[in-house]
């Protein structure tokens, strides 16, 4: 087989330049006037054409049909979230005041003057409406706790809750006992309000024959039954069994007990009845909070103890032991 010959490689037509690389001048910027103004407007569209580049692609992604991610503002110096303190309830610090001397304070526009007698463990106050404008206490409900000197608490007293118009007094006078069995008179008072968060839960074991859970309270010549609903672990008022003795067989007093009935039985939901006893009779009461209207019964059953319905069983228990009766 005849062999390709070698092609000679010609250099002839290649010219190489010895001579270094000289600046080439291409195009000349006139210093003029005009010149500056090219100048101005090639850097004035550069920048549009950053700027706008953003939202051109934006509306491009918009009119193809696709979700367009708005990057969120640029926010200088950003500074760390700051946490909110948590408030603390502040502890209520007790007023002790001494029982040496009478006392005389005024809360919330009531006058309190207060007067305590250890020789026949009586409390007399003398509440006056200083205010203005008719107040009521049945929303804020005061107490007068005695303390001996070490600060123990021997017993509680509620003051009656009433409406007293303006500048006008009313006066009241409560027993106390030592609840400590330690035969000590009290030192010091304090004089304050409660609300429903302040009174300790209570658990009730007695029921009756509906297995209903009640709370008994007597005080001298009374027994009141309190029958519960428990609803979501809570007793809530339902219905009142109110049993006075009277030992007077005179005909004044039945007769103030049997116009009491007639007016009690006035109520839808109510049933009042005397019931003659060896010595003397009892004016049974049953009520129906469920049927009983509030404003009758603020209306005629105008005593304290009975409250309305659905009331906590907590409150009942609190504010009648802090009233003389003994309730279990």
């Amino acid at each position: 087989m005849k062999k390709n010959k070698k092609v000679k490689e010609n250099f002839d037509n290649v010219v190489i330049n010895k001579v270094e690389l000289t600046p080439t001048t291409i195009g000349k910027i006139n210093e003029n006037e005009s010149g500056l103004k090219g100048v101005i407007i090639l850097f004035g569209t550069l920048i549009l054409i950053i700027f706008g580049l953003p939202y051109a692609v934006n509306l491009m992604d918009k009119l193809q049909g696709k979700e367009v991610i708005t990057p969120p503002p640029v926010v200088a110096n950003p500074e760390e979230p700051k946490e909110e303190p948590t408030p603390e309830n502040p502890k209520k610090e007790e007023e002790y005041l001494s029982i040496v001397s009478p006392i005389a304070k005024t809360i919330s526009g009531i006058k309190y003057e207060i007067t305590v007698d250890t020789s026949t463990k009586k409390i007399n106050i003398k509440v006056t409406n200083v205010s203005g404008s008719p107040t009521s206490l049945i929303s804020n409900p005061m107490y007068i706790e005695l303390y001996t000197e070490e600060k123990t608490l021997l017993d509680r007293v509620m003051i009656s809750k009433e409406e007293i118009v303006s500048n006008a007094a009313k006066e009241f006078v409560y027993t106390f006992k030592d609840n400590t069995g330690n035969n000590v008179n009290p030192v010091y008072l304090t004089l304050n309000t409660k609300s429903i968060n302040d009174y300790p839960a209570i658990t009730l074991t007695s029921q009756d024959i509906n297995n209903l859970p009640y709370l008994t309270c007597t005080k001298d010549n009374e027994t009141l039954v309190y029958t519960f609903q428990n609803s979501d672990n809570q007793y809530l008022l339902s219905k009142i069994s109110d049993r006075i003795l009277v030992t007077s067989n005179d005909e004044e007093t039945i007769n103030t007990y049997e116009a009491l009935t007639v007016s009690y039985n006035s109520i839808d939901g109510v049933d009042a009845n005397v019931v003659p006893k060896t010595n003397g009779f009892a004016l049974e009461t049953e009520i129906d909070l469920s049927k009983v209207k509030i404003s009758e019964k603020k209306r005629i059953l105008n005593n304290q103890a009975f409250y309305e319905k659905d009331e906590l069983a907590k409150t009942i228990y609190f504010e009648l032991n802090s009233s003389g009766f003994k309730c279990q």
